[in-house]
């Protein structure tokens, strides 16, 4: 995959929801692939369950998931169930992954974030793809994180407010704290978070982020007394200028998901710290054949 005669040190690649081409995104095949295959960083979600487990997954359901597949409870909402029923649910590979090329333009981009092959007949790939894969709670993936010979960075984004309590818990415990970001995308989560580490303290180690999405003056102004390591920012919405305002203050910047060369070129120039990808590996070799 690399050119083995020039070392990679391009932008982090932030592997989104893990490396979606090798296993469903957001479980633990995805993750190894992303650690295995020498990327810097995993993009995860978060949610909350009915009796107070955190688990990995970005969807409040399981249509998108298990469509085609006849698991139990793929038409519930996670924060109607228990961990228990959560742990049930099957996740199949057949006609969920992404394939392994990546757009060429930005306006593919939304058809790419999502594997929306699903409009192929589900059974038949199921008689040549019959693996399954499983829901993790947070501190399962946190175990598997020690497990690791290589540590990578962790961006943790928390799709519902109120989890700041348990997951201070979770990682007063854990080896792993100077590994992770985390942050979120929707503003009263973002308080959230900031106000819970005031007042509980944040663990040693833990950054904080906000995505963003466009450095405007309001958000410049929001932005200006919190907590933050990172901020994410979205492809062709920002400059350089933008990333040396925000490194000047001390938070460095994130690229939101840019699959596409034209974006990956002018990223590159930005000096941004890295990037969320849902094709890390398509970038990599991009870059070797430019960067070369």
């Amino acid at each position: 995959m690399q050119n083995m005669m020039k070392a990679y040190n391009g932008p982090m690649r932030f592997a989104h929801r893990g490396v979606a081409q090798k296993a469903p995104e957001n479980t633990e095949g995805a993750f190894q692939a992303a650690v295995d295959e020498g990327y810097e960083g995993i993009e995860l979600d978060i949610r909350l369950s009915r009796d107070g487990e955190i688990v990995v997954c970005h969807d409040s359901h399981f249509a998108r998931l298990t469509c085609g597949h006849p698991t139990r409870y793929c038409i519930r909402h996670l924060e109607d169930m228990t961990w228990e029923e959560l742990s049930q649910i099957e996740l199949p590979y057949a006609l969920h992954l992404l394939p392994e090329d990546a757009p060429s333009f930005a306006e593919n981009e939304s058809l790419a974030t999502v594997p929306w092959r699903l409009l192929g007949d589900y059974e038949a790939a199921y008689q040549t793809e019959p693996r399954m894969a499983r829901l993790m709670r947070f501190q399962d993936f946190d175990a598997w994180l020690s497990r690791q010979e290589r540590k990578i960075t962790v961006e943790v984004e928390f799709c519902v407010p109120g989890m700041m309590p348990k997951m201070l818990e979770i990682l007063d415990a854990s080896e792993n704290r100077e590994h992770y970001i985390l942050f979120s995308g929707h503003r009263d989560i973002i308080d959230d978070m900031q106000h819970t580490c005031r007042l509980q303290g944040k663990p040693q180690g833990i950054r904080l982020g906000a995505n963003i999405r466009w450095l405007t003056p309001e958000m410049k102004d929001y932005i200006r007394d919190l907590d933050l390591f990172e901020v994410g920012l979205n492809d062709q919405k920002y400059t350089a200028d933008d990333v040396k305002y925000l490194n000047d203050r001390g938070t460095q910047v994130l690229s939101n998901l840019g699959d596409y060369p034209r974006w990956w070129e002018e990223m590159c120039r930005t000096g941004a710290l890295g990037f969320k990808t849902n094709y890390a590996a398509a970038f990599t070799k991009w870059w070797f054949e430019n960067n070369g």
